[in-house]
């Protein structure tokens, strides 16, 4: 492991024999760096295995290169990659490569000397991450890191999978390592084709790939392992185009392409050749580099000394801000748009000129601040949405000068300052619930949470320019002003079908009609691929054709198409055109006498009239695609769902084992993937809709190449378009209401349940970021179907054929926090189940617990416990109190009594739970992990900590070890251990934990989820342990107006965070504004939850406890005599926290003088044999005596900014 010299490349005496007079200064020694691949190790991913040539060692000394040669090497094998952040771990092994090559750099005093890469597959993907990390390295103390990338100057790539792998092709990469395919990596997620890990990584790379010499090389044979054969890792991913890079193929397979055991090895001079020109180049090179780099470094070091002193004497003591040429630029950082513009854009750059003028213009920057809102509307297809796609594309890093000495009077610039679009988004606003949606994603790309509200918060804080595109803003009845981020600041471009949109605009608005007419011909013959566009006679003919089609973009490619596929020519397209158009006319009378409409369809139905006559397989089933695209949302259908769905078909009688919370939510289908594929007895699975024959193709492996043939064949006819980043498929939204529109009611309604049919079809289960990240694509789909204008598949009763598709979908809505939606149909579900089968046949029982569930995320207490209630008698009752769901339903009616506050019996049903489950599941089964977490959970909340911190233990490590360090699970079960180490009085371990799992959720799952406030909370209760009662208050007033806004003033996330501010403020005795939280507090506790819930019982004894503070000792002795009857009954008469109370109750009597009192009190609690606390009365003097003579068990501590205002008493925790 780490790094390892090969050889000084040729002994000194033969150096003199070769190219001599170009490496006469040793200092100037390139440094060759080899690192391999997955599943390699340091030596052997360079030997030849028959020959046993090490060609690094063996035939670099020979060969005309001088060099210093080394390789680096890590642990790669699979294994260690399993149940662990694998872009993490990449990251790691990027920084010991850094540093371990800073360090030996160092030592042999060559801290300049040029370095070239050679990597090998995951090789390549740590050395760019190594790059970007050492790019960043220029701050005082770790600027010796920065070396790196300043000395790098080429890197030769072979078989890296920069865009990632084919799923089809892990096995192969791996060379069939045990347990390598058996289980689903996180490293298999992140090295999927367009994972967000590479995606990222590249983006971190590309500014700095144009400094660098790339040479990309790709396998030339396939690989063959047992029955699998293919290409590792395919020329698209291994040999991206890019600009000034080389390319080459290497006719070996992918591991062999690094293992040379000859000049004359397939690839071995191409390679060598490449490393002898940039061993030539780099010393001159990399030398100017290095002045640059010390002058950069020593302007840098100016900087933080001008930033530490605040002034610069030069300047009159004005604020002094430095700014060289390439820095003044802030460089276009978040690009999220849709699809690329197309390729045949044409026109409209009047409109281009009048918004660059009003949003990029010194003139617009001098404007009055304002929100710049540009509204396009106009008719559909008439190129609003390319048209923004455009201007976004041309824009997105394009310098835009503006002398900032005018905005800034007190700043002296060096230069004038320049800005492009730091950040560009995209909403697609066809619906709500779409708009909704992206503005999640974006507040999640800002680290602000998942939530629509979130989105528009980050944006309105930025004060980096960014610029949002609004498009389809087509629906009248939607005010889309509830979409524009508030303030002030940003751009904003509106596309929309309806005039009235205008209202939003701030700085004007564009009707988009016709195009202009020469602009027309030239769009046409573009889309004809007819390249003599400027021809005279060519153009002739082409314009009656144009004005025919009313000059509309969408008509004009559509017709284009027909054209270049030789469907019919320039001359007789009109004659085709206008026999569609009059049949349309004649058979459609129901689409209205829209002349816009008519010429528009009229060119698809062309299109399709073509297609449907070709008559072949690939026709049909191209035809088939069209018809289920039209009842799915217009934009980004996963590519895969066609491959899903057959697969999940083919798999559905295999039995299949997951240990995530998507299995949980999937494991109640009654009927797994067959509903669709056979016949069942079940009186719930019949009538199921007749799938196309793409899905019902034979054989053992998936025609990938049937499906990509219909695709391209609709792609051609620029019926649906490819957005390759995103490996999804996309229609113009007019085609696709065309492509719906076309159909016949009845059609409508069979090709709208064969949609739902295949999206059903196409979701499984599985804990990987990649089947979530599939799922979740999938919402606006499902919503489409479910709500489409003519088709509502599951309307209503649900039919017999309906039952599962509602129940994949319900669980999918689950997942993406769609609680609402999936309420609707779990209620559906659960109707056809006892209307048909009756309330004790198991599919009943599993469609009622999944109702009980969703209850229970949408906090409806009262349905969830009597739903949950009735699940478990019956359950019991059909299948026995020892079958696994029987003790599903006891481990979820335990958990709903918790939270009800009903302690007793959570513990007693949650222990009966899960001891049943390890009984007849086993301890590692995910089932029984959940049901060991919430009896652990109800345990530190019935003041058994220890109990509880020991089965918390348990559980973290076998979820650590089976979904991962920082799945959501593991978090969960971690911060419950981290409360338990709290109230066992060890607050060192639970900041541990506790700052671990906060760092984490804000990370993964956004600053303002509610995990990450809960979070929060939990660690305001540690610092007010640990004596930092103000830090602990900083934290909680800083999430209030994000509790607020994201959960609502009565959320239980509320309640806990007062509930913990006002400890926060006892801790440093302001004991007015600890009364007046809690007030408050109880108000609201009482009304949501009840007077007896845990919660209230609590803040009503921490209220007492502040009025005895504030000395109104009469009214703290009524709350602690009324909350210690009720205590005794809820909690236990030995719960620490009856306990205290009464230890508070007690050391009021004595102060009033009440001993006999006093002693009756002591003298009930003393038989149970629990330790009291003991105190004295609150007095004025004497403080620290009375800190000191406090018994302090394990569950009751003070802070220490108490013990400098405490007047007596003993401070309660909330673990809730």
């Amino acid at each position: 492991m780490g790094l390892k010299e090969v050889s000084s490349a040729v002994p000194s005496s033969e150096r003199h024999n070769v190219c001599v007079e170009l490496w006469s200064n040793g200092a100037d020694e390139p440094s060759l760096v080899a690192v391999h691949g997955l599943g390699e190790e340091q030596s052997e991913a360079w030997t030849n295995p028959k020959s046993g040539i090490f060609w690094l060692r063996d035939l670099l000394p020979t060969a005309p290169l001088r060099a210093r040669v080394l390789t680096f090497g890590y642990q790669a094998d699979t294994s260690s990659f399993f149940g662990n952040d694998s872009s993490k771990r990449i990251l790691q092994h990027a920084h010991t490569l850094v540093a371990e090559l800073e360090a030996d750099r160092d030592f042999n005093n060559a801290a300049e000397r040029p370095i070239i890469f050679v990597c090998h597959g995951l090789g390549g993907i740590l050395v760019k991450k190594a790059l970007a990390y050492s790019a960043s390295r220029t701050s005082k103390k770790v600027e010796h890191l920065y070396s790196i990338f300043i000395s790098s100057y080429g890197i030769l790539f072979l078989g890296t999978p920069h865009n990632g792998i084919e799923h089809t092709s892990w096995r192969l990469m791996v060379n069939d390592a045990p347990g390598a395919v058996d289980v689903q990596t996180e490293l298999q997620t992140a090295m999927t084709m367009n994972s967000e890990t590479l995606q990222n990584i590249t983006d971190e790379f590309a500014p700095l790939a144009k400094r660098f010499h790339l040479y990309f090389f790709w396998e030339g044979i396939q690989t063959r392992i047992g029955s699998a054969t293919g290409f590792v890792v395919n020329e698209d991913s291994a040999a991206p185009i890019w600009d000034n890079t080389e390319r080459s193929s290497i006719d070996a397979t992918y591991s062999q392409m690094c293992k040379f055991e000859s000049i004359n090895s397939p690839g071995y001079k191409i390679m060598l050749s490449a490393m002898q020109r940039y061993a030539r180049e780099a010393p001159n090179i990399i030398e100017k580099r290095w002045e640059e780099a010390r002058k950069f470094l020593a302007r840098q070091r100016s900087i933080e000394a001008a930033e530490l002193m605040g002034t610069d004497t030069h300047f009159d003591n004005q604020p002094f801000i430095f700014q060289n040429r390439d820095q003044t630029r802030q460089k276009n950082k978040y690009f999220r748009i849709p699809h690329g513009v197309s390729t045949i854009f044409t026109g409209r750059n009047d409109i281009t000129q009048d918004l660059q003028e009003k949003i990029l213009s010194s003139t617009a920057y001098d404007a009055p601040r304002q929100q710049k809102r540009f509204v396009c509307y106009g008719l559909g297809g008439s190129g609003k949405t390319q048209f923004c796609l455009k201007f976004v594309q041309d824009n997105r890093d394009r310098a835009h000068k503006f002398d900032t000495a005018t905005r800034n009077s007190t700043a002296s610039l060096l230069t004038l300052a320049t800005f492009s679009f730091w950040g560009i988004f995209w909403v697609d606003a066809s619906s709500v619930e779409n708009a909704e949606r992206a503005l999640s994603e974006i507040g999640q790309l800002g680290g602000m949470g998942e939530t629509c509200t979130a989105g528009m918060y980050w944006l309105t804080g930025l004060e980096l320019p960014w610029l949002l595109v609004i498009d389809n803003a087509d629906d009248p009845s939607v005010d889309y002003a509830r979409f524009f981020p508030a303030g002030d600041r940003g751009h904003i471009l509106v596309t929309s079908r309806n005039p009235d949109c205008r209202i939003h605009a701030t700085i004007g608005y564009h009707e988009f009609k016709e195009m202009d007419p020469e602009d027309a011909v030239t769009l046409l013959l573009k889309a004809a691929e007819i390249r003599e566009v400027t021809d005279t006679k060519i153009r002739d003919l082409a314009r009656p054709m144009a004005k025919a089609l009313g000059h509309l973009p969408l008509a004009l490619i559509q017709a284009g198409a027909s054209i270049r596929h030789n469907i019919c020519s320039l001359e007789d397209y009109l004659e085709i055109y206008s026999s569609r158009r009059s049949q349309i006319i004649s058979n459609q009378p129901v689409q209205g006498a829209d002349h816009y409409k008519y010429t528009i369809f009229t060119t698809w139905e062309v299109s399709f009239k073509m297609i449907e006559n070709l008559a072949s397989e690939v026709a049909m089933d191209a035809i088939h695609i069209l018809h289920i695209f039209a009842f799915l949302h217009f934009e980004q259908v996963p590519a895969t769902i066609f491959e899903r769905a057959w697969k999940n078909m083919q798999d559905s009688d295999k039995p299949q084992i997951s240990q995530s919370m998507a299995h949980r939510l999937f494991a109640s289908f009654p009927y797994g993937g067959n509903l669709f594929k056979r016949s069942y007895t079940s009186d719930v699975s019949c009538n199921a809709p007749e799938l196309p024959p793409l899905l019902l193709q034979k054989g053992s492996r998936w025609d990938q190449y049937r499906v990509r043939k219909a695709l391209a064949m609709l792609a051609s006819y620029s019926l649906i378009f490819k957005d390759s980043a995103k490996e999804s498929y996309s229609m113009h939204p007019m085609v696709h209401f065309w492509a719906r529109d076309r159909l016949a009611q009845n059609d409508q309604q069979k090709w709208s349940g064969v949609a739902a049919t295949t999206l059903a079809l196409s979701i499984t289960t599985g804990f990987m970021a990649s089947n979530q990240h599939y799922r979740r694509s999938l919402i606006p789909h499902i919503d489409s179907c479910l709500h489409g204008e003519h088709t509502k598949p599951l309307q209503g009763h649900l039919a017999a054929d309906q039952v599962t598709k509602a129940i994949k979908f319900a669980t999918v809505y689950s997942e993406g926090g769609r609680w609402n939606e999936a309420r609707d149909l779990h209620e559906k579900v659960v109707t056809a189940c006892i209307t048909r089968l009756g309330p004790e046949r198991l599919e009943t029982i599993k469609a009622m617990a999944d109702l009980g569930r969703t209850y229970w995320n949408l906090s409806r207490l009262d349905k969830a416990l009597k739903l949950q209630q009735d699940v478990m008698t019956i359950s019991s009752k059909t299948l026995g109190e020892e079958d696994p769901i029987t003790l599903k339903a006891m481990d979820s009616l335990g958990s709903t009594y918790w939270i009800c506050g009903r302690m007793m019996d959570a513990e007693s049903l949650g222990e009966k739970a899960m001891n049943g489950m390890n009984k007849m599941l086993g301890p590692g089964h995910p089932d029984t992990l959940m049901a060991m977490h919430n009896y652990a959970r109800t345990l530190m909340h019935r003041g058994k900590p220890n109990e509880a911190r020991m089965i918390q233990t348990e559980v973290l490590r076998e979820r650590a070890k089976m979904l991962g360090a920082e799945h959501p699970d593991t978090l969960m079960a971690m911060a419950d251990l981290g409360m338990s180490f709290h109230a066992l009085g060890q607050p060192s371990e639970a900041e541990k934990l506790l700052v671990n799992v906060l760092e984490a959720r804000k990370r993964i799952l956004g600053q303002e989820h509610a995990y990450t406030l809960w979070a929060i909370n939990d660690i305001s209760k540690i610092y007010c342990a640990q004596g930092y009662a103000k830090k602990a208050e900083e934290m909680l007033v800083n999430i209030l107006e994000v509790v607020v806004r994201t959960l609502g003033k009565e959320h239980i996330g509320m309640t806990m965070t007062k509930h913990n501010l006002a400890r926060a403020y006892e801790g440093q005795g302001r004991w007015a504004e600890a009364e007046s939280v809690l007030v408050e507090l109880i108000e609201i506790q009482n009304r949501k939850l009840s007077p007896r819930h845990p919660d209230t019982l609590m803040a009503t004894a921490e209220l007492a406890r502040v009025y005895d503070h504030l000395e109104q000792r009469d009214e703290a002795k009524k709350l602690y005599l009324n909350v210690i009857t009720v205590m005794k009954e809820v909690m236990g008469e030995n719960h620490p926290r009856t306990l205290a109370a009464v230890g508070q109750l007690v050391a009021i009597y004595q102060a009033q003088g009440q001993t006999i009192e006093a002693e009756e009190l002591e003298a009930e609690f003393s038989p149970l044999g629990a330790v009291m606390p003991r105190v004295q009365p609150p007095m004025k003097k004497s403080r620290r005596s009375i800190f000191a003579s406090l018994k302090r068990t394990p569950d009751v501590e003070r802070t220490k900014d108490e013990a400098k205002t405490q007047k007596g008493g003993i401070l309660l925790r909330k673990t809730v």
